[in-house]
């Protein structure tokens, strides 16, 4: 981003141009003076190629195409006429201006226009205006727009900026109005930019940069707008997917052997599982079997839902890298999922001579002497595998499940023992900075996005505290048919004042309803492991029908009658989060629900709430989560904020960015590099990798015509 000169003329209007006009100061623009540029700087507008990449965070349709009484109240209208009669002051209430304007078109009804204002003010219209004016359009006795924008004009064809047609509607800031900003845009489109060097077609749907920009900017038609955002954002999308292609063969330089299977040890490996593989697993198992052929070290991040079955895939990968003799490490987040995956390897490797060792805090140094000599063929653990006392001796592959439950500097450091090791991440929700390092090429992305067949969806529903008695009746008549009933809550102890309740206090409200026939039992993090393994038994052989528990459940429970979900007080976890949770039930045949109650302030937490009702994709959650809190730092550690794309949505269509990665890949082997290609190289530090990224900069629609 261009920085702004030391010292501009007064009135605005730098003299002084810009080699490269797309670095030109917004200060050479007529209106930008000294304050003005300070105010757009708020923005991060501070050059030509800035404010042209300053994305429309939405549309408005302000052309009218229905008769003005059927216009929904509210919404921003367009309308061409003439004011016959001087304002009249009406000096009632707050005292008003007002006037009427008669529009040209002979059927459409007068609207009043009215200003609110001390009565030494003028409104800016006079008797005899002709032009556009417009607003928003309420209904009272007639149509009535309030504190119109008004452009005189001859004739309504064209429309000025801002009145008639499709409108963008910018992010602004105090003393920066949307008129403001147009006018600027304006300004920009008119100038020379130097953007008709022709660009392959793949690129630009074979239209010229300068006028996919206009279209983005000032469209004439909601269908020219549709094309120019996408054909922009499949731009975007092909830096990304060059970046990746560049960062891929960086990873490819390091050489290790290649681990190829036979196809009498891939059949021995798929007799071990009780199942067969979903098409979703096969062709995921498919990559990473690819993966461990192809001579260098794998990256992969397996996204799936919960009960979709990524798990299994990785046990396959674990199978693979052993059949080699070589060893496997499997790191969960919590001892109680570490243990589910202890208990599954070792039925799935009944009757081998294959060893498996737990390793977690307190683990004995006999058994890791054991995985330094190489005796030990899979290790099973928490974090307490990536501590330096545990040494491995032919270490292949290591597996990191629920890995958004681990920090950047675990990660590392798990990386980090061995510079040949193998990495496959798993995650149903991964966090920001995974999914962007996976877009930069750090990571292959896979998605098992197929669940075993006779799974259903999960019916998320929230309750109102009046509907708390006759929740529990549901409750209980699930339970009586053989099902189980989960409560989370987010802390241990009661807070203050409006704070939630804690475990003990909802287990104790739950005592005085009728579920306390059904048997209720706690389960947080002060339990010794003791009591909680026993609470879990309890609770997994039905003789408690309910448990209360905090988000230590979030991972590593899996029963099949879990068929009820209770979130107390929702909006205390993240989005993330609460998709994690419900991911506890449904894992039967049976139909399941979440309900989830909201104690805090609804406004703060509608969009993230809503987003939890409507969305049951844990791939399209991560999506949302990118979107909103960006991806993090991909050299250091944050995990969250930074790294948006101003255009395009490339979890929102995997395979259009897989495409472009592989052309990418393909004009990389020509020679044909975007750094290379005068136009591109311009471009790239808007819509590239490396963009600078701004903590205060929005996202842009879901779509490129946004209601107002």
């Amino acid at each position: 981003m261009a920085q702004i000169p030391p010292s501009t003329p007064a009135g605005g209007g730098d003299t002084r141009r810009s080699n490269e006009p797309l670095s030109a100061p917004l200060t050479e623009l007529r209106g930008v003076g000294p304050v003005m540029a300070k105010k757009l700087a708020r923005l991060d507008l501070q050059t030509v190629g800035d404010l042209l990449h300053h994305i429309p965070v939405r549309y408005e349709d302000l052309e009218l195409r229905e008769d003005l009484r059927s216009i929904p109240d509210g919404f921003r209208k367009s309308l061409f006429g003439t004011v016959t009669e001087d304002p009249a002051w009406i000096p009632s209430g707050q005292g008003r201006w007002e006037t009427t304007l008669i529009c040209d078109d002979p059927s459409a009804t007068p609207v009043t226009l009215q200003w609110f204002m001390p009565r030494r003010f003028q409104p800016p219209v006079r008797g005899g205006f002709s032009g556009w004016v417009t607003g928003a359009i309420r209904i009272f006795r007639r149509p009535t727009i309030a504190h119109p924008t008004v452009c005189a004009a001859a004739d309504r064809d064209p429309p000025p900026p801002g009145h008639g047609g499709i409108v963008a509607v910018y992010r602004s800031t105090a003393g920066v109005t949307q008129d403001f900003l147009r006018k600027l845009m304006d300004q920009i489109l008119d100038r020379d930019l130097q953007l008709e060097d022709s660009l392959p077609e793949i690129l630009t749907g074979g239209r010229s940069i300068d006028r996919l920009y206009r279209g983005l900017h000032q469209p004439e038609s909601s269908a020219e707008l549709e094309v120019c955002h996408q054909q922009l954002a499949r731009l975007e999308l092909y830096f990304h997917a060059e970046g990746q292609a560049r960062t891929r063969r960086r990873r490819q330089q390091v050489r290790i052997d290649p681990l190829p299977l036979t196809k009498k040890i891939r059949d021995r490996i798929e007799a071990r599982f009780p199942f067969d593989f979903t098409g979703a697993q096969n062709r995921v198992i498919g990559e990473i079997d690819q993966d461990l052929q192809a001579g260098f070290p794998m990256a992969r991040l397996v996204q799936g839902d919960v009960g979709s079955g990524k798990t299994a895939v990785a046990l396959w990968a674990i199978l693979a890298a052993v059949a080699h003799g070589k060893q496997a490490a499997l790191v969960a987040p919590t001892m109680t999922l570490a243990e589910q995956h202890l208990r599954t390897l070792e039925k799935l490797l009944s009757g081998s001579r294959l060893k498996i060792s737990l390793v977690v805090s307190g683990t004995s140094s006999d058994v890791k002497e054991e995985i330094s000599r190489g005796e030990v063929d899979i290790v099973v653990g928490t974090h307490a595998v990536m501590s330096d006392s545990v040494q491995f001796q032919r270490l292949a592959l290591v597996v990191v499940d629920e890995e958004q439950k681990f920090g950047v500097g675990q990660r590392q450091k798990l990386a980090a023992k061995g510079a040949s090791v193998h990495r496959l991440h798993l995650s149903a929700t991964p966090i920001p900075r995974s999914l962007a390092l996976a877009l930069r090429g750090e990571f292959d992305l896979s998605r098992v996005d197929e669940k075993p067949p006779g799974r259903q969806p999960v019916k998320t529903r929230r309750v109102p505290s009046d509907r708390f008695p006759a929740a529990i009746d549901f409750l209980c008549r699930e339970i009586d048919d053989g099902q189980r009933a989960l409560f989370v809550v987010p802390r241990i102890e009661d807070g203050d004042g409006d704070d939630p309740q804690g475990v003990e206090q909802v287990a104790k409200r739950l005592l005085e309803t009728t579920l306390a026939s059904r048997g209720i039992t706690l389960l947080h993090g002060r339990l010794s492991p003791e009591e909680r393994s026993r609470n879990m038994e309890k609770f997994r052989q039905g003789s408690s029908a309910v448990l209360v528990a905090t988000s230590i459940v979030e991972v590593g429970l899996d029963i099949p009658e879990l068929s009820v979900l209770w979130i107390e007080n929702a909006d205390r976890f993240g989005l993330s989060q609460l998709h994690q949770l419900r991911g506890r039930v449904g894992r039967g045949d049976r139909a399941s629900w979440c309900f989830f109650t909201v104690s805090g302030d609804p406004e703060e937490t509608e969009e993230r709430l809503q987003a939890f009702i409507d969305e049951d994709d844990g791939f399209r959650i991560a999506e949302r989560d990118l979107e909103l809190r960006g991806g993090g730092e991909v050299h250091g550690v944050r995990q969250s904020g930074q790294g948006r794309f101003l255009l395009a949505r490339p979890l929102a269509d995997l395979d259009a960015f897989r495409r472009l990665s592989e052309v990418a890949g393909l004009r990389l082997d020509r020679g044909e590099d975007s750094r290379e290609q005068p136009l591109l190289k311009r471009l790239s530090p808007y819509l590239g990798p490396d963009r600078p990224s701004h903590e205060n900069t929005e996202g842009t629609p879901d779509g490129p015509l946004a209601a107002p």
